[in-house]
C-alpha cells in the first residue's frame, strides 16, 4: 500500500532526480540543475531501494526504453508493466507510483514541454503526436528491426548526455526528435497521422484542447488555480467559439468536451481519495466544488458510489 500524504506533489526534473532517484543526484550533479529541461539515465543504475512508495506527479515527459527486464508502475490508477523490447511514453500531469523493478536494462529519458517546443519551428507539429495525448496508446512493442534502431538512437543520446562535446545539445535535441517522429509513424501505422500528413481541423483543435486541459489539471494539483476550467474558458484560450470547440471535440473523440473535463475531474478525485488523507470536504474544495454535498452527488453520478465508499473500497484492495 502506498504512503498517504496531505497532497500529491508535482515534481520538476530536478525534484524527480533528487527525491525519486537520489542515488543519481551526485552522479549527475553537474548535469541536473533546478531548471533542467532534460535528463537521462540508464535503467540498470535505478535501484528499488530508493523508490518512493507514495505517488507523485510528473511535470515533464518521460520515455522508458526497456531492452531487458521490466518495470512495474501505477500510472493514472492503472497498473502498468513495461517489459523487454518495449517503449512507453509518460506525459506531464500524470499521477504515478513506482512499484517494482525486475532488473531492467535500457534508458529513462525526461524532458519538459519547453524543451519539446524547441525541437521544431512549426509548434503545431506537436499536436500530431497522438500518443502523447491522454487515453491513447503509449506503450509499443518493438520488432527486431525497430528495437535495433531505437537501441542505436538511445545509445547515441546517452553518449551525448554523459560525455558532452561540441554540438552535444543540438544532437540531443535531434535524437529526441527522431524518437518522437519514428514513434509517431509507428503509432499511425499508415492511418495518416504521421509527419507530413495533414490532420482534420477537428482533430487539431481536439489535441490542443486536451493539452491545455492537462495543463489546467496540473496547475490544479499544484494549487495554482482553484478549479478546473469550463468549456467556454478553454474555448477562450483557444480563441474559438465554445460551440465550435464542442463540435470538434465530439467529432474527434465521440464525447462532449464537458464529459471529458468531468471524467478528468473524477480521476483526480480518485487519486486524492486513495493517496491523500484529506477528508471529503477538503478534496471537494481542492477540486473547486462549492460544497461537499455537490461533490458527493457529482462523484456518485459517475462512479455509482460515494467518495467515502470509494475510499473504503480502495483500502480493502
Amino acid at each position: 500500500m502506498t504512503t498517504k500524504q496531505k497532497y500529491i506533489p508535482s515534481l520538476s526534473i530536478h525534484e524527480f532526480v533528487k527525491n525519486v532517484l537520489p542515488f543519481l543526484s551526485e552522479k549527475y550533479s553537474s548535469k541536473i540543475q533546478r531548471k533542467s529541461e532534460f535528463f537521462m539515465c540508464d535503467l540498470a543504475s535505478v535501484t528499488p531501494d530508493y523508490l518512493l512508495d507514495s505517488p507523485f506527479i510528473y511535470d515533464f515527459f518521460t520515455i522508458y526504453f526497456v531492452e531487458d527486464g521490466s518495470i512495474a508502475k501505477i500510472n493514472q490508477l492503472q497498473s502498468l508493466e513495461i517489459g523487454e523490447k518495449q517503449i512507453f511514453f509518460s506525459k506531464p500531469g500524470e499521477i504515478k507510483t513506482w512499484q517494482k523493478l525486475n532488473d531492467p536494462k535500457g534508458y529513462l529519458v525526461s524532458f519538459t514541454l519547453d524543451f519539446l517546443l524547441l525541437l521544431v519551428d512549426d509548434k503545431n507539429l506537436i499536436n500530431t503526436f497522438d500518443y502523447l495525448l491522454p487515453n491513447s496508446r503509449r506503450k509499443f512493442e518493438l520488432n527486431a528491426a525497430r528495437f535495433k534502431l531505437y537501441k542505436t538512437i538511445f545509445n547515441e543520446l546517452h553518449k551525448e548526455f554523459t560525455s558532452p562535446n561540441k554540438y552535444s545539445k543540438d544532437l540531443i535535441k535531434f535524437w529526441i526528435f527522431v524518437i518522437l517522429i519514428k514513434t509517431n509513424r509507428m503509432h499511425a501505422d499508415g492511418s495518416g497521422s504521421g509527419l507530413g500528413v495533414s490532420k482534420k481541423s477537428s482533430d487539431f483543435i481536439y489535441h490542443k484542447f486536451m493539452f491545455i486541459m492537462e495543463q489546467n489539471f496540473k496547475d490544479l494539483a499544484a494549487q495554482k488555480v482553484d478549479r478546473p476550467f469550463m468549456v467556454r474558458e478553454f474555448a477562450d484560450l483557444l480563441n474559438i467559439n465554445p460551440t465550435y470547440l464542442g463540435e470538434c471535440v465530439r467529432k474527434a473523440s465521440g464525447k462532449s468536451a464537458k464529459s471529458i473535463i468531468n471524467q478528468r475531474t473524477i480521476l483526480m478525485a480518485k487519486c486524492q481519495l486513495l493517496h491523500t488523507f484529506n477528508n471529503i470536504s477538503e478534496i471537494a474544495y481542492q477540486l473547486g466544488f462549492e460544497s461537499s454535498g455537490y461533490f458527493i452527488r457529482f462523484f456518485k453520478k459517475y462512479e455509482g458510489m460515494t467518495p467515502l465508499e470509494f475510499r473504503k473500497q480502495g483500502l480493502r484492495t
